[in-house]
């Protein structure tokens, strides 16, 4: 039987922390191999499948994904063609507990948009499966949106025109089409309106930071945005726009701009976990 397993062998956790719940202002938690649910097997049939009674099969239609913050704002798609899947025998079935978004088709909703002012974190622990071009990973519309263009080069839309632009040619690029490696991509707003991204990354045989270890991304950009941020869809910018084609593993959200110190927390937290 499948089972979460979390390891806290790497790391102290002094002050209390547990899981990214330790942290104040969660708005939104999709939780690895937690609370994901299908209602159609791979050939269209009726189910009743969730990973938490590890009774997802191949290519398991997916059509609900729980929020862990309490909020009850679940992610869900309920048009056949668009569910993304549950892959259990590609790369060796090292991306179980992960939903997979295939061939730049599917997406899903949030059962309620989330506008965010002032300072916020989005963390999302993903995978690429194929070379990123334009592959957008939460959103709202062209307007509202975190987009990894290419390897280097990370994008950002909040609420309007003005475009922000990370694009990091010094560091460790974001790797595609390799199953070893996740990366962590965090957008973040301050109490100023500045806008920062961090990577992190590697793989589990080097430790997940060793190719990029809470890069600030293009730290020479000093861009600002004081623009509504609103998130309704995850592996897409707008609904069939964007998407994303690769594994998303989990998704966070706060209301609040987390210190390196609590990045740091959530990366050990996320990149222990296994199946």
């Amino acid at each position: 039987m499948l089972g979460l397993g979390v390891s806290l062998s790497k790391e102290d956790y002094s002050g209390g922390y547990e899981s990214p719940l330790s942290i104040s202002g969660l708005e939104l938690w999709l939780g690895f191999n937690s609370g994901i649910g299908s209602n159609e097997d791979s050939s269209g049939g009726t189910v009743n499948h969730t990973s938490d009674a590890d009774t997802l099969t191949h290519n398991t239609k997916i059509s609900s994904w729980k929020d862990m913050s309490a909020n009850g704002n679940d992610a869900v798609q309920t048009i056949s063609a668009k569910k993304p899947r549950w892959d259990i025998t590609s790369n060796s079935g090292a991306d179980i507990g992960g939903v997979k978004f295939p061939n730049n088709a599917k997406y899903m909703d949030l059962s309620s948009n989330i506008s965010l002012t002032g300072a916020f974190t989005i963390m999302v622990r993903a995978r690429f499966i194929t070379t990123i071009n334009n592959r957008s990973l939460v959103g709202n519309s062209a307007t509202d949106v975190l987009t990894i263009i290419d390897s280097d080069k990370i994008q950002t839309l909040l609420g309007g025109s003005g475009t922000s632009n990370f694009e990091d040619t010094s560091a460790t690029d974001i790797p595609t089409g390799d199953a070893t490696k996740r990366q962590i991509i965090t957008l973040s707003r301050d109490g100023s309106d500045r806008i920062k991204v961090y990577v992190n990354g590697g793989t589990a045989a080097g430790g997940w930071n060793n190719e990029q270890d809470d890069v600030d991304w293009d730290s020479a950009e000093n861009h600002t945005d004081s623009d509504t941020f609103t998130i309704s869809n995850i592996g897409s910018s707008a609904d069939d726009t964007n998407k994303h084609n690769g594994f998303i593993y989990d998704v966070l959200i706060y209301r609040k701009a987390l210190t390196e110190a609590e990045r740091k927390l959530n990366y050990d937290y996320l990149n222990a976990q296994t199946v």
